[in-house]
């Protein structure tokens, strides 16, 4: 193994008498009285400002604090120990899409600061590529959400929310390294595997904030097994750079004036190689640069009749893939391609002033959103001759005999939509006067919230998607101890459009055996969403939670195998297609335990049910059982350590189809094992380390079925300086 990832220690020491805000907020959020968030103020399930414990929709909260001693990389690294969150890899690629309720990642919208994030390789968010440095906190808020936030949110919304240090002015530099071991890596570089991130936070006045962050993820080769020519991980750099501006003016409260305004652009950067087999059986590399740049901007005003925001968001983004022969000789086959993408998305949002009408009290939220993408794809491609070519394409024959032929794959494809929503609250305090004690003291709290969205799509035209959730609040005595039971239930309606890259979209791996084609026909998606929780708490050392879900499907878009091969049969065809009626189902249990002031436990388990019915065969590369466990122990005021672990259950990949000849195919399930340390030498030192995969469970490559983890075994070392 290498080692040579330990001269991080010989970073130079610095120190500093002043304790930071990120400590200040470490330790506020492991104190026993704000371990669950109940009070913490969250935006996503009602589009307001409001405290957890109080939202109409069920919603998932990840914190800053819980962020960093996840030593988390990107989104993906924190994700993984939110309850009912499963990760899964993106075909020809080594990122990850989210996948909640048995729902993937094109059916759970992403968001940073209320703003969408495109995707890249075909038509789902990398998670990888979303940098964890400038998060404040994550929120997550599972089911159907088309009523709140549109397409794209028919299996639930995830909510970035970068930082905000008002007044304050702080410097943050971090850097780790790690490697795969000897055996796996295929690089004799120095530190095989790095990062290497910088943040500042700049008070130009009390009310006044510029930051900067910079974060690199540097990656070498890396091969399960001594002797394959085709690699498991990328060789390249992942490189996210940020500026924000922010500024805040009177009051923030409503009815009262005063407004703040936020601007943030972002640049991420993709330049990864991989090593492939070809179809032909020769040495082939896979090359893949991607840049994205976003622009959002938002300003909020408090005025009398209420609260008033606008948001504008532009993202472009340029895609650039490469299959190429190693051998210089046979070129023929060598294809290039580049794909641009770009969305925006303008929204004006009113909040009424909260009107109250004896124990009931009464919020309207409405909102005006205009949305629009555009997809333009361009292939070139060698070959022998430049005979049997497409009317679309131009050709140039070469002085070696060959032809490179130029086609343009998708012309420009725009969509756009115009949508509208309302959002209602009537909550009312019940007075139950007064409880014998050990008994249930009864209903102190009752909300209803309905809400519906009209949109209507320049390709599709217009559609409803009505919902309605309640919450119910209820105090018990036991034991001499005050509990609190809260119960949700909420019935929705999801709706989604297939977006341009279902449609139109050329996912290009042949030089993996694979290609999935956009299908112009497809319709878009229905689900009816029944979600029904459970959370018993005391507040102070135990919270628990129980939640059921039935999602019902219509006319789901999959890539499925059309039975269609290329290049002899070596390259199978997938489209993407509807499948006529699909169901998920399941249940969600989890519990946190304040063992001590010290120690912290958390354990969830998902059972899902997820089923094609229009054929009566499960959907595939879904987990029926999924169990996550995190446990934080504060060992000392200086040293805390952190154990991960996650079962994730054996899943179809593969399910009989005898029109395409295919057969049932499983992956195994697995257990993998995190265990990270934290070690504060100073108030502006932190050493890091850990181990991820600590049982080393990895797929088997020979196997393309198999999709347990393409990483190994991976211990790292790091250190932070914080100003």
């Amino acid at each position: 193994m290498h080692f040579a990832w330990l001269v991080v220690g010989l970073l130079p020491v610095a120190s500093l008498s002043a304790v930071t805000l990120a400590e200040e907020r470490a330790s506020a959020a492991l104190a026993a009285d704000d371990v669950f968030y109940l009070d913490a103020l969250v935006v996503t399930a009602s589009r307001t400002q409001r405290p957890l414990a109080d939202t109409p929709f069920r919603t998932l909260l990840l914190d800053e604090a819980t962020i960093q001693r996840l030593h988390s990389r990107d989104v993906r690294d924190a994700l993984r120990v939110i309850p009912g969150i499963q990760l899964r890899e993106i075909h020809g690629k080594t990122g990850e899409a989210v996948q909640v309720q048995g729902l993937d990642g094109e059916r759970v919208l992403v968001l940073v600061d209320g703003m969408p994030v495109s995707a890249t390789t075909g038509s789902t968010v990398d998670l990888s590529q979303l940098s964890s440095l400038d998060i404040d906190h994550i929120e997550m808020m599972p089911g159907a959400a088309s009523a709140l936030y549109g397409s794209a949110a028919m299996g639930g919304v995830i909510n970035i929310i970068t930082r905000n240090v008002e007044g304050m002015t702080r410097l943050r530099l971090a850097m780790d390294a790690g490697s795969y071991g000897e055996a796996r890596e295929l690089s004799d570089e120095w530190l095989p595997q790095r990062h290497y991130l910088a943040a500042a936070d700049l008070a130009l006045t009390d009310t006044r904030q510029l930051g900067f962050s910079a974060d690199q993820r540097k990656s070498s080769d890396f091969d399960l097994y001594d002797g394959s020519w085709t690699s498991n991980g990328f060789d390249g750099t992942k490189t996210t750079l940020a500026a924000s501006w922010r500024e805040r003016w009177g009051s923030s409260e409503p009815g009262v004036a005063g407004g703040n305004a936020a601007l943030r652009v972002e640049q991420y950067r993709e330049d990864l190689v991989g090593r492939r087999l070809t179809t032909s059986n020769k040495d082939g590399i896979k090359e893949e640069d991607l840049e994205r740049w976003r622009l959002a901007a938002n300003i909020e005003q408090s005025l009398p009749v209420g609260q008033v925001s606008a948001s504008m968001l532009y993202e472009q983004q340029r895609d650039d893939t490469a299959q190429l022969a190693v051998d210089d000789d046979i070129v023929a086959g060598n294809l290039w391609r580049s794909a641009d993408y770009s969305q925006y998305k303008l929204m004006g949002q009113w909040q009424a002033p909260r009107m109250l009408l004896g124990r009931t009290a009464l919020q309207l939220v409405t909102g005006l959103e205009g949305f629009g993408e555009q997809l333009e794809q361009q292939k070139k491609e060698m070959k022998l001759s430049c005979s049997g070519v497409g009317s679309n394409s131009t050709t140039t024959e070469l002085g070696s005999g060959y032809c490179l032929v130029d086609t343009n794959e998708v012309p420009e494809e725009q969509r756009r939509s115009v949508e509208a929503f309302v959002q209602g609250t009537l909550a009312r305090s019940i007075d139950n006067g007064v409880a014998d004690k050990g008994a249930v003291s009864g209903l102190q709290e009752l909300e209803l919230s309905p809400g519906i969205r009209w949109q209507n799509d320049s390709g599709f035209g217009p559609y409803l998607s009505p919902t309605l959730g309640s919450r119910q609040q209820w105090q018990l005595s036991m034991s001499g101890t005050d509990w609190k039971l809260q119960t949700r239930q909420s019935i929705g309606v999801g709706y989604r459009v297939p977006n341009l890259k279902n449609r139109y979209y050329i996912f290009d791996h042949s030089i993996n055996g694979y290609k999935v084609l956009g299908n112009e026909t497809l319709q878009p998606e229905h689900t009816r969403s029944v979600q029904v929780s459970a959370m018993i708490t005391d507040g102070k050392r135990l919270h628990l939670e129980l939640s059921a879900f039935h999602n019902q499907i219509k006319d789901l878009i999959e890539a499925v195998s059309t039975g269609e091969t290329e290049q002899d049969g070596t390259v199978v065809i997938y489209r993407y297609s509807n499948i006529a009626s699909a169901m998920t189902r399941g249940a969600d249990v989890s519990a946190q335990w304040q063992i001590s002031d010290a120690l912290q436990q958390r354990l969830s388990y998902s059972l899902l049910d997820a089923r094609d019915l229009e054929i009566g065969a499960a959907l595939v590369n879904r987990s029926r059982h999924h169990i996550q466990g995190l446990w934080l122990w504060d060992v000392s005021a200086d040293l805390g350590l952190t154990l991960i672990s996650e079962y994730v259950g054996a899943s179809y990949t593969e399910v009989a189809d005898s029109s395409a000849g295919t057969a049932n195919h499983m992956s195994p399930g697995y257990w993998q094992w995190d265990l990270k340390g934290d070690w504060r030498l100073s108030p502006t030192l932190r050493w890091y380390a850990g181990v991820n995969n600590l049982s080393d469970s990895v797929r088997d490559p020979r196997d393309s079925y198999d999709r347990r983890p393409s990483t190994g075994r991976f211990p790292y070392l790091g250190v932070e300086l914080t100003f």
